[in-house]
């Protein structure tokens, strides 16, 4: 086997040209699986860094809709008091809001966490300590910060004395810092323990994480929880919406979002592979037609055929492992510009490194290379008959028929390959091009965005301070030169949504006094609706270009002793009063603010896409900021105007400083937003069409070289025809008719294979099925146009031959 390997690499050297294309060939398809498995094996497929990773899980509640979602206090106090299942369970809530040091404003990541949250991860501090159990109790005003925001912001300073942070409307005392690479949940700077405040048992506000028992397994957790849901369900009758429980593994959990994308890529990359093993294995082959009559008279000398067998699978061998080489030196330099094309929204990010388990796989995909490269080549060499192969080197230099029709065989394969990628990357490019042209509800184009993170209006004077900032805020952007309208809202289109709830129908104003009063209403459905719950300012709808259908928007009318007045969404009309006119309708949604005052119905707009351009939308309500600033932490402005983005965002940039400089502010194009909501889709698109691009031209030169070495093999046969008066244009035809023969079985076995793998893609698409005729049709005539192109050059060529040459030769 040594001296096969240096016979091979010896054959590599003496035929640079086809080692090099063999060598790239390969290379490719290794180094795009290769930085694809990378992403999935750091996402996926690595452990949770917590002890015993395996026993961690996520319980969530389960409606009677069957869809799943985070927990009320009161029943995770129930399930953790009354559970045998696990060690323990810990509730958290996670967000984005205002903090402030050294007079200097930023937004943090913070996470309000329960007693034996970091236990239930074993997670121990890297410096200072954790809460105290009274501190978690009483929800003192301390917390644990992550060890990139001790590094950033307290200099990694090894003394935590003094050391504060003021976020939201508290000020909190560092006391610890957690490990590096510790940031759960995902993006969390800052823990704080919160005692909470009384809540019903349909504010599902908290996620939960457990840990397992030693010895429990996860399907017995499951029944244990899933009989204890429905015990508080019968015990609390309509107080209560949790009919079911859920337990997932926190892993699952956290990458349920990107798993069916990344082993979409990942498959994508693997038929890209195996298009490129074909490829070789068709050049490999061409060199042993070529080699015929060197291996007939090695037979002939005694040569055993396992000999030949194993000649072949050490050129495979030599081809394959190079290649795998070059395969992770350009996945090294692949896997940095894949991240930065990704949209961000990867978890686990840190994760994504080339180890041992990487160069495992590559080592794995080489030699998944050498069986498919070095397969049938060997089996050729292994069943070749001496005198059989003395006869064809003497009849036709480069083999039989037989094996002619073999590698007619290998491009069919490969066609049928690069079908099923370019029939996935067309379903993908349609479904996009379906999108761009899906109206989001509002008017695009040139406006800016601002993104302002307010204390958390936990009482009732921080959130006046809160509205009268955005008053301020927003009259001043307004009089800028050039800026038409200025308006906001809490949840900004686009962004993923935000809070919803159950609201009531009054039908006297002073009919919900308490919030008993509103939980009795609550579950009488012929007096209740669901929709999302937004804060908008008056021009949020004229400066967005959301149209009033009937009615009236908010106006200076509607001060905060004014009574409260909302605007409904045309969704929320038809769905909660179809055929009857909603004005002056009196509401209660007091659930979502705490605020008790009822609205009136004043107007109806457009409905606008809250969780994306593919997101159908949903029923939503719309009430005025200045009445009810309750909920307005975080506050989208959106300035519109023939001024130019870069201008007004330096301008909005000094006026928010001025006005208050620990207010953190961002900034952002409209269309910016409306981009990032296509971001995912996009980046599959990108990559899955990458494969099929470089699939479809190894496919082409698949063709090419089949058809032109055929070519050259019928030279004397071409010569015959000519002589005997045959046209240029017979012999092109007769020849492009075979590179159409080889193409159309691929393209028959493709479409049938993408029929059948296309389904994974339900989930991106959007206007288009994953059988729709017109792609399968399209990819089908373009791959049958690239085959008479790939023909038509040999073709014409060998139509051109010289006779006389042509009939010596053969």
């Amino acid at each position: 086997m040594l001296n096969d390997l240096r016979l091979a690499f010896r054959g590599m050297w003496k035929n640079p040209g086809f080692s090099i294309v063999a060598v790239l060939t390969i290379a490719l398809g290794i180094g795009a699986s290769t930085a694809i498995f990378s992403v999935v094996n750091g996402v996926l497929l690595r452990s949770l860094p917590y002890p015993d990773p395996e026993s961690l899980m996520q319980v969530e509640t389960v409606f009677e809709s069957g869809r799943s979602g985070r927990l009320s206090y009161p029943n995770f106090e129930d399930l953790r008091r009354q559970n045998r299942s696990f060690e323990e369970l810990a509730a958290y809530a996670h967000w984005t809001t205002s903090a402030a040091a050294d007079g200097r404003g930023f937004r943090v990541t913070w996470a309000h966490v329960s007693a034996g949250f970091f236990a239930v991860l074993g997670v121990e501090p890297a410096a200072g300590r954790l809460f105290s159990a009274n501190e978690l109790r009483t929800g003192g005003n301390v917390g644990v910060v992550s060890h990139g925001y001790w590094q950033s912001r307290l200099a990694g300073s090894s003394n935590l004395e003094g050391q504060q942070v003021r976020a939201g409307d508290q000020l909190y005392t560092v006391i610890g810092v957690l490990p590096r690479g510790y940031e759960f949940p995902a993006g969390t700077e800052l823990w704080v323990p919160r005692e909470p405040d009384p809540e019903n048992r349909t504010a599902h506000n908290w996620s939960v994480v457990g840990r397992l028992q030693d010895g429990v397994s996860r399907e017995v957790a499951q029944q244990e929880l899933s009989a204890l849901a429905r015990r508080l369900r019968q015990q609390h009758g309509d107080d209560t919406d949790m009919t079911d429980a859920a337990v997932r593994p926190l892993l699952e959990q956290l990458v349920g979002n990107v798993r069916r994308a990344l082993l979409v890529l990942l498959g994508a990359a693997a038929v890209l592979l195996l298009v490129a093993c074909v490829n070789v294995a068709n050049l490999l082959l061409a060199r042993a037609l070529a080699r015929d009559r060197e291996s007939a008279l090695r037979l002939a000398l005694g040569a055993r055929p396992g000999r030949l067998v194993r000649s072949c699978l050490a050129e495979s061998l030599v081809l394959s492992v190079s290649g795998a080489a070059l395969g992770v030196v350009l996945a090294l330099a692949g896997i940095p510009a894949l991240l930065a094309i990704e949209p961000g929204r990867l978890p686990r990010v840190h994760n994504v490194i080339v180890d041992w388990s990487v160069l495992a796989f590559a080592l794995a995909a080489s030699v998944l290379a050498t069986l498919l490269i070095g397969l049938v080549p060997a089996i050729r060499a292994a069943r070749r008959d001496m005198r059989q192969a003395l006869s064809n080197t003497q009849r036709l230099q480069g083999g039989s028929r037989a094996s002619h029709r073999l590698r007619g065989a290998l491009v069919a394969a490969q066609v049928s390959l690069t079908i099923v990628l370019l029939v996935g990357a067309g379903l993908l490019g349609r479904s996009f091009l379906e999108l761009l042209e899906v109206d989001p509800g509002f008017r695009t184009g040139e406006a800016l965005i601002l993104d302002v993170w307010l204390p958390e209006p936990r009482y009732e004077a921080r959130a006046a301070r809160n509205a009268g900032f955005l008053e301020e805020l927003t009259a001043r952007l307004r009089a800028i030169p050039g800026v038409e309208r200025v308006g906001g809202v809490n949840h900004f289109p686009l962004d993923g949504g935000g809070p919803n709830g159950t609201f009531v129908v009054l039908q006297r104003p002073d009919e919900v006094s308490s919030f008993e009063d509103f939980e009795r209403f609550r579950t009488q459905s012929a007096r209740t609706g669901n929709a999302e719950f937004r804060v908008a300012s008056a021009d949020y709808f004229s400066a967005m270009g959301i149209p009033l259908i009937s009615g009236r928007l908010f106006d200076q009318r509607d001060t905060r002793e004014a009574p409260h007045v909302a605007v409904i969404s045309a969704s929320l009309a038809e769905a909660r009063w179809p055929g009857e006119d909603p004005l002056g309708k009196l509401i209660q949604f007091g659930n979502m603010d705490g605020d008790l005052r009822p609205f009136t119905l004043v107007g109806i707009v457009g409905d606008v896409r809250e969780y994306g351009i593919g997101a159908e939308p949903r029923p939503t309500f719309y009430a005025d900021h200045r009445q009810r600033p309750g909920t307005a932490s975080v506050f989208h402005l959106a300035a519109r105007g023939p001024l130019g983005l870069p201008a007004l965002a330096a301008a909005a940039r000094r006026i928010s400083s001025e006005l208050d400089p620990e207010v953190p502010a961002a900034f952002r194009p409209l269309d910016e937003v409306v981009s990032g909501s296509l971001a995912d889709r996009r980046f599959v698109l990108l990559l899955v069409a990458l494969f099929g691009g470089l699939a479809l031209l190894l496919a082409t030169a698949g063709i090419y070289s089949v058809i032109a070495y055929l070519a050259v093999q019928r030279t004397p046969e071409i010569g015959v025809r000519i002589a005997l008066g045959a046209q240029g244009r017979d012999v092109v035809r007769l020849i492009v008719r075979q590179s159409v023969a080889f193409a159309a079985a691929g393209i028959v076995a493709g479409l049938a294979a993408a029929f059948v793998l296309t389904g994974a893609l339900e989930g991106f698409l959007y206007g288009v099925g994953a059988a729709d005729p017109a792609t399968f049709a399209a990819t089908a005539v373009a791959l049958l146009l690239v085959a008479i192109a790939a023909g038509w050059i040999p073709a014409h060529r060998a139509s051109r031959v010289d006779v006389v040459e042509a009939l010596r030769h053969g």
